[in-house]
């Protein structure tokens, strides 16, 4: 396909020029992919620290209320508040455990709190091995992979590219109409064919993780491998095409809502009672207000002050 493509570009005038440019582009594409993966990955190493600065006070006042058998002064039971009000700004913890700590912030009930500490505690360890992994020497195939990752870009930069310039050559070469089915077809396996360049971007650029991640994968991978039906000739681009858009609709309901399995636990809900909010937060601002300023003797009024 590439060699036909370049002897359909051969004839042009120059046509060596634009290859020379297309090079050029595609190379500059894949330093500023290699520049943005190096950005994005001390973002990440930044957001773990600090994600981890933040947690780690929350951890040690778990620590200590469950080695005090949850009994605690009234000065510790607002440090602790204070502590979980603060991890709201931790943006590496996930969402269920976002979600323990407001529970926990509006109920300080105490089998909550040792389901928060577990947690919070399971994914400190992640976070400080992810940490760890990043700031160390590097493995074999890690430092394989930040030399083909960034290559993501050109390589759908070019595969547009290909199949944009294949698909307008058969379009003047063989004059297809769409008053025919056959006429159809083409647009049928380019429309194809660009979904299998998208998702098999996504699949190779944006890795992700846990389990809705792992779904977003698969139907990426199924989509992509759907392509493989145009091997069989131009009148599998209906089929392949049909079978991409029902892997495409199926994607929303698989990766919508949490499942009951991915919630902190039994009986969870996301909703948040407004109220209950309000009555914390007007219950404790009094009394960190008395920690923070402390209170000042009024001097006694005498006969000069007046």
């Amino acid at each position: 396909m590439f060699q036909h493509w370049l002897d359909n570009l051969s004839p042009y005038p120059g046509a060596e020029a634009a290859l020379i440019g297309m090079i050029a582009l595609l190379l500059a594409a894949y330093l500023w992919s290699a520049s943005e993966v190096r950005r994005g990955q001390e973002r990440r190493i930044h957001q773990v620290r600090d994600t981890l600065y933040i947690s780690t006070e929350l951890l040690g006042q778990l620590t200590l209320w469950e080695q005090r058998k949850y009994e605690v002064s009234e000065h510790e039971h607002h440090e602790l508040l204070k502590a979980m009000l603060s991890c709201k700004s931790a943006s590496c913890l996930s969402p269920q455990l976002q979600d323990q700590i407001r529970d926990c912030v509006k109920d300080h009930d105490t089998a909550r709190l040792a389901l928060m500490h577990k947690a919070l505690e399971r994914e400190c360890t992640a976070l400080s091995e992810e940490l760890s992994r990043n700031t160390h020497s590097v493995h074999w195939g890690r430092s394989l992979w930040t030399i083909i990752r960034p290559a993501a870009e050109p390589a759908a930069l070019a595969a547009t590219a290909l199949l944009l310039g294949s698909f307008f050559n058969k379009l003047q070469r063989e004059g297809i109409h769409l008053d025919s089915w056959e006429g159809l077809l083409p647009w049928m396996q380019s429309v194809s064919l660009m979904l299998t360049i998208v998702y098999g971007y996504l699949l190779w650029a944006s890795p992700r993780r846990g389990t809705s991640g792992t779904i977003i994968k698969w139907l990426s991978l199924l989509i992509a491998l759907c392509s493989l039906l145009h091997l069989i000739g131009l009148e599998a681009a209906p089929y392949a095409l049909a079978l991409q858009l029902i892997l495409f609709a199926s994607g929303f309901g698989l990766t919508g809502s949490r499942s009951r399995s991915e919630r902190p636990y039994a009986g969870h809900t996301s909703s948040e009672d407004i109220s209950n909010v309000h009555e914390v937060a007007s219950t404790i601002e009094p009394v960190v207000e008395e920690n923070i300023y402390p209170t000042i003797p009024r001097r006694a009024t005498s006969g000069s002050d007046k």
